[in-house]
């Protein structure tokens, strides 16, 4: 039985712990407490006890497979520490692939900070469990898909090979058997039930060469404004000799130009509102048709 009053007493340090095991139960759909004891450098007997503690709270998450050794995603699994927004998953894959050891820092010394964020997303959890397992078990999977091109839903059989979160919302680059092309779909548009995982070897992103190759994407002040105004921008983005050149991924060259506002065909005229351009669209533009 589900007891609130115990998942709000969890200390911080065990409740980072549940928070990795269960995002890893969910991408992956398996977990071991060698999970814990090698990202926390914690002992096997406590890496034991945090899975007694999510097992009492949340026991049909979890089913031993003997054979194997290992814990796997209930039938019914059903997120006890996520929530369901976009940043909560990018938190959580955050979490189970840490790049330092996470240390607890004293409330007293942090000063007052208040961040805007656009509005979240929510994401269906069964959505986002098939086609992460999917990927990591490198399988297929059918979903039907809602595409604002159609008016009804299209199913599709896809070979997922990377998640994407275009800093607004999560996609899939993936193939499409349909389309006969790599192609990136929006988790919120999977539609109906749950994406079957097929058994049959996806094909890889191997030769996905909007994915593999690069393009240049070079960004100034804009020239309309004052000198001093634009060695501030310069600073402010770590710019060199005015610009700057960050290589993208060409199958990501969209997201990033809406993310930075760049746009070429969106660039606004005041300047004092596109207070920084795209130097290059015209290296930029003709990769923009083949993202999807």
């Amino acid at each position: 039985m589900l007891n609130h009053a115990e998942i709000a007493a969890l200390k911080w340090d065990v409740r980072q712990r549940l928070t990795l095991l269960e995002s890893t139960l969910l991408l992956t759909g398996w977990v071991r407490t060698q999970a814990l004891v090698e990202t926390f450098s914690i002992s096997r007997a406590q890496a034991s006890k945090d899975f007694a503690v999510y097992m009492n709270l949340r026991p049909d998450n979890l089913k031993y497979n003997k054979s194997l050794k290992y814990y796997e995603a209930g039938d019914t699994f059903t997120p006890l520490l996520l929530t369901g927004s976009a940043t909560d998953v990018l938190n959580a894959l955050q979490v189970v692939n840490p790049q330092q050891t996470p240390v607890v820092t004293l409330a007293a010394t942090l000063p007052a900070i208040q961040v805007v964020q656009p509005l979240d997303r929510q994401l269906d959890w069964s959505v986002l469990k098939a086609v992460s397992q999917a990927i990591c078990q490198k399988r297929k999977l059918k979903a039907a898909y809602q595409s604002m091109n159609r008016n009804e839903p299209t199913e599709l059989t896809l070979s997922p090979h990377h998640l994407v979160f275009s800093g607004f919302r999560w996609h899939v680059r993936a193939f499409s058997d349909t389309h006969q092309a790599y192609r990136d779909f929006v988790l919120a548009r999977f539609r109906g039930e749950a994406p079957q995982l097929l058994n049959e070897t996806a094909i890889t992103g191997d030769h996905d060469e909007a994915w593999h190759q690069t393009i240049d994407v070079i960004i100034e002040p804009h020239p309309d404004l004052p000198e001093s105004q634009r060695m501030i921008l310069a600073e402010d983005y770590g710019m060199v000799d005015g610009t700057r050149c960050e290589p993208v991924r060409q199958a990501l060259l969209p997201y990033f130009l809406r993310l930075m506002q760049i746009e070429p065909e969106r660039q606004h005229p005041d300047p004092k509102i596109q207070q920084i351009i795209l130097k290059n669209p015209e290296q930029v533009q003709p990769f923009l048709w083949r993202n999807n």
